[in-house]
């Protein structure tokens, strides 16, 4: 097949983006004194290295010792740590200033045991944390706004002022909303990279102009659709000291030794405590080789290892059945006739749809099954064959789910999932006795979104975790993404602030809801509630499933339509399934934005990098969305692939140059200052300050225009002069320490701090451990309560408070008896074969976060440059490599049915024959710049379309198809002719 990239490559004049490293390091500002700061490393003060720039001072090696005493004098030492989303974040540093420069950071290492029987958390930290002040004074420094003079992605730039470049986004936005509304306005989804005065600060923007956000995890991958399916819900995890509680740990999809080195001796005292750790990876990673048994998965064929370790469990009877019949949806029935679920209308004549029934041994007799709670009084069958008479007094066949779960299981023996799996039998069944004895804890990486039938490996390994009692206890668990981060998502929302009664309008709102609710379903769990009040609030700030954006305005039909690339058992086309899912009003205009019949006229990068992270957006984006753009601006500290596109460059601050704060996540259950240590370089400025700017400049303009408002996506007017009020609280929140301050105080108010705590009091700190998961809706979801002196593991509640989960079933529900789901094969967990996205070739693309840097931040490091080989690389197995006359070091072509790239060969015996694994790049450091995410294509999964399912729905980081399926995407390598 011929190529669909017709050479649209930043790099090439065709694609408008002809610019040299040197070019783009100058485009953006670089200083000769950043330069001497990241060849000296440190050693010296720049005041030293200025004095001997002009001659004033010389060399005088007698004196090194008074000079290197003199390097331990600082000026003063503030609180700080860093937002760019490593894991597991949050950790405290030291931040050393002299002669108005950061020059050194290390750990504060203040981060106790949550009680003296399990390991501290210290040092908490990394080397990436460590250097990261050299950044500051790096070569893609943006100092000054820029304003594009040449073709987009020409690199040429002139330097304006800050009210010229203001004015010319307000002026596009404002000419956008009178064009096409709000839908003209997309904000490219901020990382919290962008920290968490910035991230609430950016979604707060977009919320008051009512613009359209595509959803940040949906896009780039890092969300669990196969957990979300099963319970309903995510955002679930545990604290890095509960794997001390585990007595056999599996990690998949994931390289702790890259991406979790902070808590990474967490596993490894786990191991001295007795644990075992099981990896599973198609490759002998870096952190395989500590394991205590490696699983050896080719890869995307997880879901078939746990689906025969299932059929070991269930043939050997090495099952928990009391778990199962209370806690999951094995024993309800289910009609032999249709595959549905047995429901109240077809027994009664009469009732809900959603009332489900199990067959009681007790009674000997069909039962309701419960739907406000677990508990049951009844003994619910897990086998056998049932005749139900309905209200019509026809009968049918009924049998429990269950039964159809041995059938599937007995597809996937040992022996059989071999061939899927290249897993030997042997180890399946050993693994399959330990999790069956032991306490089981397993951490899913974001991989597993970026596999095609990702899903279905989750849904599996769920599945042997459920048969065998392996959650809502200590030392239990499979994943760490519980996030209390009330102080951010309240912040995106609030009206008015905490002092005024801003919290309580947001409970006003959830009451109003749940006496609605209830009124419908008196059984609701609060949980359920709480999913409806953030769908509401998740339109409210304008977020939606990232895949109709690419679709209809972006040229992704074209590649999600493609027939090669698809699951051979679904009967539909990509178009036609999202079709019918419109049709049957399963996602309305809330999710369709911008509207199909409209188009984005400004698009605000801040914090992001679509160019880099979205799939083949380096070929789609620079041919199909950017000539739709009036404006395309950024917001950022450095140059990146993204702003060289843009028509405004606006210089942002970083951290240590402005105040803020960390988000948590419950493997790290603490936030931490981060002081302004120095002041921002040239003209940069906070993110929360540019954005209040440019709302008061749209406000300013549309005024002289005349202009009054215009009609949101609800059919609501807005008003132009109320949107800076509607930013900042009408006023309140001037600054980006305002902000700050009222984010301390929301925190303290919804209890994710500890009572009492003040922005003095958080200062004085730098650190503060989380309390609760606050008042909003990540209590319900963990479904327990946390406690700083324990190690915390989620879903308690359910498991010993009997309360329901918040899927259609109101159990962990492994049976989905949705039509389309039911029609692929689906409804059940099992293993697939991968779609051969990309073309028929030998080899499959893995890859992930880099040992060396967080996403791509610390790439172009020079300090941690010397750590590695400084210029992008393929990992390829060593006899593959050598079969194909390929040499270590060589620079080789990749390619695929859609596009191309070059990049530099490591052999290694450690990769499998069959995978090629390549981690984070910056285009720029590309040959040509055409970034190696040009071909991965990002297919998405036609089913996860389907709604009108009580899981199967959208909100915020939940739900729709991801458009990052680049796991296993296949290419293949050939050698690049002498010229």
């Amino acid at each position: 097949m011929g190529k669909i990239d017709q050479g649209l490559s930043m790099g090439t004049t065709e694609a408008g983006f002809s610019v040299t490293r040197r070019g783009f390091l100058k485009g953006s500002g670089g200083a000769a004194l950043a330069l001497s700061m990241s060849q000296l490393g440190g050693v010296v003060s720049p005041a030293f290295v200025r004095d001997v720039f002009a001659a004033d001072q010389a060399l005088d090696y007698r004196g090194m010792p008074d000079l290197y005493r003199q390097i331990w004098n600082w000026d003063k030492v503030t609180w700080g740590s860093h937002t760019n989303v490593c894991l597991p974040g949050s950790c405290s540093f030291h931040v050393y200033v002299k002669d108005g420069m950061v020059w050194r950071e290390e750990q504060a290492a203040k981060n106790h045991a949550s009680n003296p029987n399990y390991p501290d958390y210290n040092p908490l930290g990394c080397q990436k944390g460590c250097s990261f002040h050299t950044n500051l004074y790096g070569d893609e420094r943006i100092k000054y706004p820029l304003r594009r003079i040449g073709e987009r992605g020409s690199g040429k730039w002139e330097r304006i002022s800050w009210d010229e470049a203001v004015g010319d986004i307000a002026d596009a936005i404002v000419d956008g909303l009178e064009e096409f509304g709000p839908d003209s306005f997309v904000l490219d989804p901020p990382h919290a990279h962008l920290g968490s005065v910035g991230w609430a600060g950016s979604h707060r923007m977009n919320a008051a102009i009512g613009g359209v956000n595509p959803d940040l995890n949906v896009l780039i991958g890092d969300f669990y659709k196969g957990i979300s399916d099963t319970i309903g819900k995510m955002h679930i995890g545990y604290s890095a000291d509960n794997l001390f509680d585990a007595e056999l740990i599996f990690t998949t999809c994931t390289n702790w030794s890259y991406t979790m080195p902070a808590v990474y001796h967490f596993l490894s005292e786990a191991r001295y405590n007795g644990t075992e750790l099981v990896s599973i990876a198609p490759d002998y990673s870096p952190s395989t080789i500590h394991a205590d048994y490696h699983v050896p998965v080719q890869t995307g064929t997880d879901a078939g290892f746990w689906m025969a370790l299932c059929q070991v469990l269930v043939d050997e009877d090495l099952i928990d059945r009391p778990f199962i019949k209370e806690q999951t949806d094995l024993p309800l029935l289910v009609r032999a006739d249709t595959g549905k679920f047995l429901r109240e209308p077809e027994v009664t004549g009469a009732g809900r749809q959603d009332q489900l029934y199990v067959y009681d041994n007790k009674a000997g007799a069909i039962a309701r099954a419960p739907r406000g709670t677990l508990a049951f009084s009844g003994d619910p069958a897990l086998e056998g064959s049932f005749e139900v008479t309905l209200h019509d007094s026809s009968k049918v066949t009924v049998t429990p789910v269950f039964e159809r779960l041995k059938k599937v299981l007995a597809e996937h023996t040992p022996e059989k999932a071999q061939a899927m799996t290249g897993v030997h039998p042997s180890l399946v069944r050993t693994l399959a006795k330990k999790v069956a004895t032991k306490r089981t804890a397993a951490y899913i990486g974001f991989s597993s979104a970026k596999i095609y039938h990702g899903d279905l490996a989750e849904r599996s390994l769920m599945l042997a975790m459920a048969l065998t009692g392996n959650w809502g206890k200590p030392g239990t668990g499979w994943n760490s993404w519980a996030m209390p981060a009330d102080h951010v998502e309240m912040m995106m929302l609030l009206e008015k602030p905490v002092h005024q009664g801003g919290l309580e309008q947001i409970r006003q709102m959830e009451d109003a809801l749940a006496v609605k609710l209830r009124e419908q379903d008196p059984e609701i769990s609060q949980e359920l509630i709480g999913v409806e009040l953030v769908k509401q609030m998740t339109a409210i700030v304008g977020t939606v499933p990232p895949v109709f954006f690419l679709y209809h305005h972006a040229g992704y039909k074209e590649l999600y339509d493609n027939p090669a690339w698809h699951d051979k058992t679904l009967k539909k086309s990509f178009t036609e399934y999202m079709d019918e899912s419109i049709e049957k009003g399963w996602w309305n205009k809330t999710h369709l934005r911008p509207a199909p019949d409209k188009q984005p006229r400004v698009l605000m990068i801040t914090a992001s990098n679509p160019i880099r992270r979205v799939r083949s957006a380096a070929v789609q984006y620079p041919r199909h969305l950017f000539p739709k753009l009036k404006m395309m601006f950024a917001v950022e500290p450095r140059m990146s692939s993204s702003a060289m596109f843009c028509d405004i460059v606006l210089p942002a601050a970083w951290y240590y140059e402005k105040p803020d704060m960390t988000i948590s996540i419950t493997t790290n259950p603490r936030m931490c200052m981060i002081e302004q240590a120095v002041q921002p370089p040239g003209e940069c400025r906070p993110e929360w300050d540019i954005y209040s700017a440019i709302l008061q400049k749209v406000v300013a303009i549309a005024a002289e225009r005349g202009l009054t408002g215009y009609t949101d996506v609800f059919g609501q007017q807005r008003r132009y002069a109320d949107l800076w009020n509607r930013y900042s609280m009408n006023g309140y929140l001037k600054t980006q320490e305002d902000a700050l301050k009222e984010m301390v105080a929301i925190a303290e108010a919804t209890g994710t701090f500890p009572k009492g705590t003040t922005y003095e009091s958080f200062r004085k700190a730098g650190m503060i451990e989380q309390a609760s998961f606050g008042m909003g809706f990540m209590k319900d979801v963990v479904a327990n309560e946390y406690d700083p002196r324990k190690p915390f593991y989620s879903l308690r509640w359910h498991v010993d408070d009997k309360k329901t989960y918040p899927t259609y079933t109101r159990r962990a529900q492994f049976y989905l008896d949705h039509d389309w789901y039911l029609e692929a094969g689906e409804a059940l967990p099992r293993w697939k074969p991968q779609p051969k996205i990309g073309g028929d070739h030998p080899f499959a693309v893995t890859g992930g976060h880099p040992r060396h840097s967080v996403h791509s931040v610390h790439l172009a490091q020079p300090s941690l440059m010397r750590l590695h080989r400084a210029q992008p690389v393929m990992h390829i197995n060593d006899q593959v490599a050598a079969k194909r006359g390929i040499a270590d070091g060589e620079l080789v072509e990749v390619f695929n049915d859609f596009s191309d790239f070059r990049i530099t060969v490591r052999t290694s015996p450690t990769v499998a024959p069959e995978q090629v694994v390549i981690y984070f790049w910056e285009a720029y450091q590309f040959p040509e710049w055409k970034v190696y995410d040009r071909l991965l294509i990002g297919q998405p999964k036609p089913l996860h379309l389907a709604g009108g399912y009580e899981q199967l729905r959208y909100y915020l980081y939940n739900g729709s198809p991801g458009p990052s399926t680049d796991r296993g995407v296949r290419v293949d390598i050939r050698k690049i002719k002498a010229a």
